[in-house]
């Protein structure tokens, strides 16, 4: 699915293959949030955002698995990926030209914010794919991809149309 508000471009899919990689590190965060209760399935899915203005044009890729618990709290795990000199355009994009695959360090506090701003219910985040570019990705384009990505697993895991929820959160985007 694309979704597009003028600038704004969204794409969401299941999973996205090319955008796996060998984690070098993980980044880990608990947040406390009530239990989810019965409600809930495990859920993958990948986002991919792409904002143009002003002569640039900040793009993220982000995919990751969520597993309801009934414990409070939520654990987010960040697969990172250090060693990017191999890297080269392997990452399918819906939005434009191929990304590289994985979660370069100076991105990855990024996501934890743009998670937690948005969390999901108790149960455990795994984020294992993502795809960057290294002139046109930011820190703010992770931060967005992660809370997209967090509305998006929330809403699947109930069993809810994401469309709305999706062209919602783009429109936020200033």
């Amino acid at each position: 699915m694309i979704i597009r508000d003028g600038p704004r471009w969204a794409s969401v899919a299941l999973d996205e293959l090319s955008a796996a990689y060998a984690a070098s590190s993980v980044l880990r965060e608990f947040v406390d949030v009530p239990a989810a209760g019965s409600g809930g399935r495990r859920v993958r899915a990948v986002v991919e955002i792409l904002k143009q203005g002003g002569g640039l044009a900040p793009r993220a890729l982000l995919g990751g698995e969520f597993v309801p618990a009934n414990d409070d709290g939520l654990i987010i795990e960040v697969t990172v990926l250090t060693d990017l000199t191999a890297s080269v355009p392997s990452c399918r994009s819906q939005l434009w030209r191929p990304l590289m695959a994985g979660l370069p360090p100076e991105f990855a506090q990024s996501v934890i914010d743009g998670i937690v701003r948005r969390p999901l219910p108790s149960g455990r985040l795994v984020v294992d794919r993502a795809g960057h570019d290294p002139v046109e990705s930011s820190p703010l384009a992770f931060e967005l991809a992660a809370e997209l990505l967090s509305a998006v697993l929330a809403g699947l895991a109930q069993s809810e149309e994401i469309e709305e929820i999706v062209r919602q959160d783009i429109i936020r985007w200033s």
